[in-house]
């Protein structure tokens, strides 16, 4: 049985969030705390394995509050609650020691996954450091490299995780994403967690596993850059109904009614990779996809994807990928046979 402290000061969400714990197996409310000196007391008294934190404690600090628990009690595991987030409270939270940040209220369907995450072996070393590099790569709004560290979180996820605790680790690093873009509200968090949702494929594939994150990722990249720059949309979509042709720089700037220099600095600035480069990118994945998918030899996937040879396709590959598509395709198959 897992004990649960909450602390928060609202009357409502004590008494909703007390009976939504009364009916969720394996899991049992030990106390609600109203400040930091309370807390503490519960703590020091009953050990709860986890706890949910407001943000906004009265004249206390939440992020704060939870740092000061994970000094003292190093096995507990932190949550924030909040109404609200930005990627700074999302970092410090990170720094803190916090497990995750949650938007209130809490699904049912939230907490039960909490509570298997909690089941589950926590995240060693490696993957939090994987983890970290994937969220600082987007933070310095560098894809390339957020690309490159997807592939390797994938990899290590397929390696060394049971199908069970792949879902949870999953689930938690694609809410870290979302939360990433500012000003998200539950609707538009709803939206996204049913248009990327984590299928059976996503947990037993690793090539459709490594696809599913790259979207995620790619929409992130894309929500942050047309937040300023609403133009953009004409670009990415366009680029994403394209991806079968050739694609040149003056056909994108001209769909957004912008000069082709201004667009390739968008890029630099959003991207740290040219608009060729970008392109080049999402072909591959695409080609990555239909390796993982379809029969089609890398003939039929050069040409289908706008590559009028399949050499210079493989070249492409090679200059991105580091490996040849023949080489990369062997090396997911592996993982996924490997991942049962």
């Amino acid at each position: 049985m897992i004990n649960i402290l909450l602390i928060d000061q609202e009357p409502l969400f004590q008494q909703a969030f007390s009976r939504m714990i009364a009916e969720t197996e394996e899991c049992q409310l030990i106390g609600i705390a109203e400040n930091s000196k309370e807390a503490f007391e519960i703590a020091s008294r009953y050990h709860p394995q986890i706890v949910f934190c407001v943000v906004v404690l009265g004249m206390e600090n939440g992020i704060a509050l939870c740092n000061l628990i994970k000094e003292h009690f190093p096995e507990i595991t932190t949550y924030i609650l909040s109404n609200y987030c930005s990627f700074q409270m999302i970092r410090h939270s990170m720094d803190a020691g916090v497990e995750e940040y949650l938007y209130k209220p809490l699904s049912r369907k939230k907490l039960s996954e909490l509570i298997e995450r909690n089941n589950a072996s926590s995240l060693n070393e490696e993957e939090n450091l994987q983890q970290e590099a994937l969220l600082a790569a987007i933070e310095q709004k560098d894809y390339k490299k957020a690309y490159d560290t997807a592939k390797e979180l994938v990899e290590y996820l397929f390696e060394e995780c049971e199908r069970r605790e792949r879902r949870s680790k999953l689930s938690m690093l694609e809410s870290s994403l979302f939360y990433m873009i500012p000003g998200m509200d539950n609707i538009q968090k709803n939206y996204y967690f049913q248009k990327y949702e984590i299928t059976m494929k996503v947990l037993t594939k690793s090539a459709i596993c490594y696809h599913w994150l790259i979207q995620i990722i790619t929409e992130v990249f894309r929500q942050l850059c047309t937040m300023k720059y609403a133009h953009m949309n004409k670009v990415f979509q366009y680029i994403e109904n394209n991806k079968n042709n050739e694609i040149s720089l003056s056909e994108l700037a001209d769909e957004a009614g912008i000069s082709s220099g201004y667009l390739s600095r968008i890029f630099k600035k959003y991207y740290k990779i040219s608009v060729v480069d970008y392109i080049h990118l999402r072909k591959l994945l695409q080609a990555k996809y239909y390796m993982a998918t379809s029969e089609m030899n890398i003939s039929d996937i050069s040409f289908l994807l706008g590559y009028s040879e399949a050499g210079y396709f493989c070249k492409i590959f090679k200059k991105y990928e580091g490996q040849t598509p023949s080489a990369f395709n062997k090396n997911f198959q592996k993982l996924t046979s490997k991942a049962g």
